[in-house]
């Protein structure tokens, strides 16, 4: 019980640091606090705490959230929220390290670019052609439409 009540408190000391010092808004904090929550759960199951953790104790919860399906931004997310806990523990003199430090993010997909159409294109090109033809246009616009 000794240990929930250190990795509530360890928790609680970085959450008010975060409203107090850096300005966190409400739904930041309450998302860290469900990450931190989860870690300090994941931790008790091992027979651990915050206060005690190894990397390979915060490696062994990224691939726990894995196997559990967390998409890539949210793993990002959690292990961003670990990272300024232990950097906080670390500072304040809570431990002698930072185990966090090591680990790397997964790695997320980058998306296609959006491409236009043929008609777009087509309907975009008929359109910069109107306005460099338009005499009513200074020069300098007609010159932008025809770039």
């Amino acid at each position: 019980m000794a240990r929930r009540a250190n990795d509530a408190t360890s928790i609680e000391l970085f959450l008010d640091m975060l409203a107090a010092e850096r300005g966190a808004g409400a739904n930041t904090l309450t998302a860290y606090r469900t990450d931190l929550e989860d870690l300090s759960s994941y931790l008790r199951a091992q027979g651990k705490d915050i206060a005690g953790a190894k990397t390979d104790d915060l490696r062994g919860f990224l691939a726990d959230l894995n196997e559990r399906g967390f998409k890539p931004a949210s793993l990002a997310r959690r292990l961003s929220a670990m990272r300024q806990l232990y950097r906080f523990l670390y500072a304040e003199g809570k431990r002698g390290d930072d185990p966090a430090a090591v680990l790397e993010g997964p790695r997320r997909g980058r998306t296609l670019p959006k491409v236009l159409s043929i008609g777009e294109v087509d309907a975009l090109l008929k359109e910069a052609q109107r306005q460099a033809d338009d005499a009513a246009q200074t020069p300098a616009a007609r010159l932008r439409a025809m770039r």
